[in-house]
């Protein structure tokens, strides 16, 4: 063999065998060429999933989450329904710092034929509730003598506050028949609201009555300003469009006349507005939007948006180019909400319902979306909060999202999941994402027991500027002669879960192996925190099994792999209130990869 030959083949063989014992070393040490932390709350989020564990309370660190407290009757008799809870707060005690939760909703309490507008208290962030008190009495009376003409009966209340001078706001609709065919938009408002129940006092009065339906209305108020917004579904025209209306007390004599924003002429239905208002005083409004369909016996809707820009002159022709929210290529999209976050981003959330197979409706998935924007609704970005997968089979639904938004920047969504064909026998649930929509927590029922929820009726939610947030729905599970009732739940409580879990994902892009895995701890008694990998050998492969790890430092026994899982399972047994949790405060993963790993030795043949 010619001595060339003879030197590549030495090479070669001197080269691998390098290699090998360069392996070697690094399994052996459990060392490696980089590392993969996990110490920041940017890390924490990062392609993980969060199931009842909290990473945002303390930036860099997870924990269990805490608990929601037990679901409370709001109202106090249980004959009679009680219909379509809506939230807001304000502050109370000596100090004006103290958050009162506040609870509005329609009652047919006096009598089974017209509602009448209640309301409710809750210092104690949605964990008990006040005395309910009559806020609207529409004075229809049970029996004759009526009154000339029948006063209107009231429907689907919406409540806010007024920060300039912190003062209760409601708006609903209301027909003169309680056959819901016409309507017009009422408001109350009372200054008062956090004296004695018995001594509270409403000012009522109409924000516009006209020919048509005019109903569900939504109303949010400008805090710089004192300006309050209301927009509703008006039919005047046609099957429905898009009106608003705004009023300061401080300086208007009275509503300002309505004014259009959609902006389609044709005879089809906009529908489920709502709106909300930014620091700058500029109104954005969602709703439900029918102009791209041409199934006029079958109509399936699509989600829109328009805003109007403080500076500008109030009225129709300055409400923006209506644009789609929702997936053109869904089966329908509809029931929006709309909040604004702290640092002036918009975010929406709406309902879609999409199609699963090729033919047109065989088959379909329900998914809650939610869309971000951080230049006015000019562009939006979207992503898919959780999906019912095979919802057509189980003939479930998901509907009527509702959002809120704390200064801190955590955004909360809820909705409700109807199970089967049975309004009555629905749930809540419920998601938080920490980062402005970008990560989410695993879905969470908040009723106990399940299936006692109406999902006819849209849920209500609202958080104070800390964190506190409550949840109030219609409920069946008293079933007092056939009467819904208002229940409520409030979050945090004062104990955390008893369990959950934290897995995170590492990609390295390619093949890499594997080195030790260490981490840093607090467990308390009483509490625990079990830590296990698993590894992706290739694309398509599955996982391989977990591997639970009871040392920090310990070698990694996987096989080379493209990615690599950890998961941290945390308990508590302790009897609540209060239990306490394990903190898990840094994790880290040394690994070699494939694309860092270079021959030691270059062979050079003359």
């Amino acid at each position: 063999m010619k001595r060339k030959t003879w030197k590549v083949i030495t090479g070669t063989l001197l080269a691998l065998g390098m290699l090998s014992l360069l392996l070697f070393t690094v399994r052996a040490s459990g060392g490696g060429g980089e590392t993969w932390s996990t110490d920041t709350l940017s890390d924490f989020l990062d392609h993980s999933t969060m199931d009842g564990v909290d990473v945002w309370s303390a930036s860099g660190s997870a924990r269990l989450d805490r608990s929601w407290w037990a679901n409370t009757k709001v109202n106090d008799p249980t004959d009679q329904d009680k219909l379509a809870p809506s939230l807001t707060f304000g502050f109370t005690g000596t100090s004006g710092t103290d958050p009162a939760f506040l609870a509005v909703w329609e009652e047919e309490r006096d009598c089974d034929h017209c509602g009448d507008i209640y309301m409710a208290r809750s210092i104690t962030d949605g964990r008990t509730w006040s005395t309910d008190v009559k806020l609207c009495d529409d004075c229809d009376p049970c029996g004759p003598p009526y009154p000339a003409p029948e006063c209107p009966c009231p429907h689907a209340p919406d409540a806010t506050m007024r920060a300039a001078d912190e003062s209760l706001w409601v708006v609903w609709w209301a027909d003169w028949s309680n056959d819901r065919e016409a309507g017009d938009i009422y408001y109350l408002t009372s200054t008062n609201w956090r004296d004695p129940l018995a001594s509270i006092t409403a000012v009522t009065g109409t924000i516009y009555a006209g020919t048509g339906k005019q109903h569900l209305p939504h109303i949010a108020p400008h805090g710089p300003s004192g300006y309050l917004y209301t927009v509703w579904e008006d039919e005047r025209d046609d099957d429905g469009d898009i009106y608003t209306s705004r009023y300061n007390p401080d300086t208007d004599a009275a509503w300002s006349t309505p004014v259009q924003v959609n902006d389609d002429d044709a005879t089809v239905e906009q529908s489920k507005p709502k709106v909300a208002v930014d620091v700058d005083g500029n109104v954005f409004a969602v709703w439900e939007d029918q102009r791209e369909e041409s199934d006029e016996d079958d109509p399936e809707s699509d989600v829109y948006f328009s805003s109007w820009l403080s500076g500008t002159t109030w009225g129709a022709a300055n409400w923006s180019a209506n644009i789609r929210l929702s997936d053109a290529a869904v089966m329908w999209a509809g029931e929006p909400d709309i909040v604004i976050g702290p640092t002036g981003a918009l975010y929406a959330a709406w309902v879609e319902k999409v199609d699963t197979c090729s033919g047109i409706g065989c088959s379909w998935d329900y998914q809650i979306v939610v869309g971000r924007s951080d230049d006015g609704g000019a562009t939006w970005d979207r992503a898919v909060v959780h999906r019912l997968v095979g919802a057509s089979g189980d003939n479930d639904d998901y509907r009527d999202p509702a959002l809120s938004m704390d200064r801190l920047g955590r955004l909360y969504l809820a909705w409700t999941h109807l199970s089967g064909s049975s309004h009555s026998e629905s749930d809540v649930r419920f998601s938080l994402s920490p980062d402005g929509g970008v990560n989410w927590t695993e879905v969470r029922i908040l009723n106990t027991p399940r299936l006692v929820v109406d999902s006819d009726a849209p849920l209500a939610l609202t958080s104070d500027f800390d964190g506190h947030v409550v949840v109030a729905w219609e409920d069946w599970r008293e079933d007092f002669a056939g009467s819904s009732q208002i229940y409520a739940t409030g979050y945090p409580a004062d104990n955390y879960l008893s369990a959950g879990s934290y897995i995170r994902t590492l990609d390295v892009g390619g093949m890499a192996s594997w080195g030790a895995i260490t981490w840093t701890a607090t467990i308390s008694p009483n509490t625990g925190l079990q830590i296990a990998t698993r590894v992706l050998t290739k694309t398509g492969a599955n996982w391989t099994n977990w591997v639970r790890h009871t040392t920090s430092g310990a070698s990694l026994p996987h096989p080379d792999g493209r990615q690599l899982q950890y998961r941290v399972i945390f308990t508590s047994t302790a009897p609540p209130p209060p239990n306490d949790t394990a903190v898990l405060e840094e994790v880290i993963i040394s690994y070699q990869s494939a694309s860092s790993i270079y021959l030691p030795l270059v062979v050079r043949s003359s």
